[in-house]
């Protein structure tokens, strides 16, 4: 399915309190380093919503089958781009023991061992935030306030480990975007291409970071992408092709055709 997206782009906030630290996988663990992304990806946020409101409930299988958002009947051409902290940091690192054998091992290579056996003590660096702002775009504002009506409220498990309560508000955040080239001055809402990027700090650092996800015979595969999310001083590069508001804040049109391939 392609996502049909005309001029006028309609986003809806939510904002969610984070009840543990967040753990966002990052693609590039590895099987005793375990990093979370500052951020929820759009495809954890779309899995995220998806599990809400249908209540599926997958662990650790799940038949190489995905949760997408726009996917569901009445959520149809509906994206999730991500949750994002208005600030936050990295927890420091700490070790955690694999579930399974107590037993671990400290001289063999970790991929000599079997599943759950003789495993080395895992490193985790989570990310600390109080809350966490999800961003949802559609052409249309109807399945947006309907999304909204249904998680309102809600408390979930989201990423690894974590949990988070849905914010209770009367009426939606839905803010009109405009399709546009950008001139220089845009702020990127959620995460931005690495290759459309103007101007940002020199201490932003960029991520691998899954956009879509799909499930195949062979297990579930996901496309990665390099990008950059900060909270500050990052701009579009001119001539992208984005949606805007009227505050200059941005959305990368080429991100959306992403999410909707």
């Amino acid at each position: 399915m392609t996502a049909q997206l005309n001029d006028t782009l309609w986003v809806l906030e939510l904002r969610g309190t984070l009840l543990t630290p967040l753990m966002a996988r990052n693609a590039l663990k590895s099987n005793v380093t375990w990093s979370s992304y500052p951020f929820v990806p759009p495809t954890g946020a779309s899995g995220f919503f998806a599990d809400l409101l249908s209540e599926m409930k997958w662990y650790e299988v799940n038949n190489n089958r995905v949760r997408r958002l726009h996917e569901l009947p009445d959520y149809c051409g509906v994206f999730a781009l991500g949750g994002y902290p208005t600030h936050g940091r990295p927890s420091r690192r700490h070790f955690r023991a694999h579930i399974g054998s107590l037993t671990f091992n400290y001289e063999a290579y970790v991929w000599t061992t079997g599943r759950n056996e003789g495993k080395k003590l895992a490193v985790i660096e989570e990310y600390l935030t109080d809350e966490l702002w999800f961003v949802v775009a559609a052409r249309d504002p109807e399945p947006l306030c309907r999304l909204h009506q249904a998680v309102r409220g809600r408390m979930a498990k989201i990423a690894k480990k974590g949990w988070i309560q849905i914010e209770y508000t009367a009426e939606p955040r839905l803010t009109r975007f405009q399709r546009q080239v950008a001139d220089g001055q845009e702020k990127p809402m959620v995460i931005v291409p690495l290759s459309e990027v103007g101007a940002f700090p020199l201490e932003v650092i960029p991520y691998r970071v899954p956009i879509r996800s799909e499930g195949t015979e062979k297990g579930i595969f996901w496309h990665v992408q390099d990008v950059i999310w900060f909270q500050r001083d990052v701009r579009f590069k001119p001539g992208t092709s984005i949606y805007a508001d009227d505050q200059e804040r941005g959305i990368s049109a080429s991100l959306l055709e992403i999410l909707g391939s």
